[in-house]
């Protein structure tokens, strides 16, 4: 057997790979796929067309940008500012493919107690909050040209006692916004994608999902407006590493992978052992990407600001 498709990720670029290598290295039905280098960002595109891509992926119908932006945290501040630009872009684009908005609400999913699910509550900090402006002093937002923005860390069931989506479904229907952008931590299953690439789609997030926590999901379905889903890969369970090394041993022998999956996650299960793995300097990374996010959304939602201004309002 090679790659088993039951590997947990939440990524729709490892989703497609994992169904590609289930179909003999071709993408299957209902799945297409292209990528585009903008500046020093690499953008990979995978679109679900019909439901043989979502069966094959796990994915619904609609297009997923997964946008590889390196190790963040060591970049050069004018490289930053670039990967910050360049990302602007694309959820520009994502916010006019879904109709564009002049009332936005932002949430940050995630529990901030917890560094490797803090990146939703973190990038909130990083956004540029300007309803409250709006309701105030109306004559200097509309001077400024801002777009009327409004953010919210709901939390975790856990903490509240409520699901997200409620929450989200009532600040909705009271203040209205066009659209619901969602920030949230993801799984992947290549170490060498925690905290590198971050991915961007229209078909809602279900938060917990990654560790197979799974909550009401947060969409266009469950809350009536348009959801642009942001995240970022920040785990990767034990079980999903033991079969990625074994691929890149056996990728290094000239040998096609040999494994089972459910197999490997069975003994680890047993011994609890099934941890999940987030990088060693997990607090300084997240730190740099959601200030990218929080960043990237700014400049896409108020697309007359410069990148010097953005920070000055921050």
């Amino acid at each position: 057997m090679a790659v088993n498709s039951s590997i947990r990720t939440d990524l729709a670029l490892e989703a497609h790979e994992l169904a590609c290598a289930a179909s003999g290295g071709k993408s299957p039905d209902g799945v297409e796929y292209r990528e585009e280098t903008d500046g020093c960002v690499k953008l990979m595109y995978v679109k679900v067309t019909n439901e043989n891509g979502e069966k094959s992926t796990g994915k619904k119908i609609g297009e997923y940008v997964t946008a590889d932006i390196g190790r963040l945290w060591k970049d050069e501040t004018e490289t930053f500012k670039q990967k910050v630009q360049y990302i602007s872009k694309t959820i520009s684009k994502m916010i006019s493919g879904a109709g564009g908005g002049k009332c936005v609400l932002v949430a940050g999913l995630g529990n901030r107690s917890i560094t490797a699910d803090a990146i939703g509550p973190r990038s909130i900090d990083s956004l540029l909050v300007t309803r409250h402006i709006k309701n105030t002093t109306p004559l200097i937002f509309e001077k400024l040209g801002l777009c009327d923005v409004a953010a919210i860390t709901p939390g975790v069931l856990g903490q509240t006692g409520i699901e997200s989506a409620d929450i989200l479904k009532s600040l909705s229907d009271k203040i209205k916004p066009d659209m619901l952008i969602a920030i949230d931590a993801l799984a992947s299953r290549r170490l060498s994608r925690l905290a590198t690439t971050v991915q961007f789609g229209t078909d809602g997030i279900s938060p917990g999902s990654g560790i197979g926590n799974n909550r009401q999901t947060i969409s266009s379905e469950t809350l009536g407006i348009p959801v642009i889903s942001i995240g970022v890969p920040t785990v990767v369970d034990a079980a999903t590493l033991a079969a990625d090394a074994i691929e890149a041993v056996a990728a290094k022998s000239g040998v096609a992978p040999e494994y089972d999956y459910e197999k490997i996650k069975e003994v680890l299960c047993e011994g609890d052992l099934n941890f999940f793995v987030t990088p060693k300097e997990t607090d300084i990374v997240l730190k740099s990407v959601s200030e990218l996010i929080g960043y990237s959304i700014n400049l896409a939602l108020n697309p007359n600001l410069n990148y010097e201004e953005m920070l000055s309002l921050v």
